[in-house]
């Protein structure tokens, strides 16, 4: 956990919001950031923002959705009852069922494909490492991660980048955090919309700004 993100630094940061350029982007990184706060007020300041800068509720569901991969199950779900509420959704019914066989080949190809355009000449180095540590997991990696989450076409990766950016920034994961602008720079966002991703978020992630400033530097 990153002791040194603040909420009262975040909700400040939403005062001065103001893009004339990426603004649906940026709000979905802005969302990202306060649902790895866990905070209603500030989950709810975003989400009222949708509108004024095209977001709709069901792209911010699904950076809701992609949230457990980064933050876990306890605040995927709270975000999703904040978002359930805000919305006065109804509820369009159960969809639990067996995965079918087309589904399971479906997630494995995208997410094989995905993985390797966002890590690029480090998925072997990073397959290599993974599989030697915990063989399981970078199969889960490419299933469940890269395949059923990630590679869902409502929301383009290049976004997704940016949330999962903004994710690991309030939480000040250094390694992962270097992956995903790197991942991001890969799958052809612009440098300039990183910045301003980072910018928009600022102080408020404490030290995981500084994190992503020092990688963004790197990056050259």
């Amino acid at each position: 956990m990153n002791f040194t993100a603040d909420k009262n630094v975040f909700l400040g940061q939403l005062l001065r919001f103001k893009p004339v350029e990426n603004a649906s982007q940026r709000t979905l990184a802005l969302y990202s950031a306060a649902v790895a706060l866990a905070d209603d007020t500030a989950m709810e300041r975003v989400l009222g923002m949708g509108d004024r800068y095209s977001v709709t509720r069901d792209t911010f569901y699904e950076i809701v959705l992609q949230s457990y991969l980064f933050l876990g199950f306890p605040r995927m779900l709270g975000a999703a009852e904040c978002l359930h509420r805000f919305f006065h959704d109804t509820t369009n019914g159960s969809r639990l069922g067996p995965i079918s066989p087309d589904e399971s080949d479906e997630w494995y190809s995208d997410g094989l494909k995905l993985c390797r355009e966002v890590y690029a000449g480090k998925y072997e180095p990073l397959k290599k490492k993974v599989e030697g540590m915990a063989p399981e997991v970078f199969r889960w990696m490419i299933i469940e991660g890269y395949g059923k989450v990630l590679s869902r076409p409502q929301v383009d990766i290049s976004t997704r980048e940016l949330s999962i950016i903004a994710f690991l920034m309030m939480e000040n994961r250094q390694k992962q955090l270097r992956a995903h602008i790197k991942g991001a720079l890969n799958v052809g966002t612009p440098r300039q919309l990183i910045e301003q991703t980072v910018s928009d978020i600022g102080p408020a992630a404490g030290d995981g700004m500084k994190t992503a400033l020092a990688v963004i530097n790197q990056a050259g």
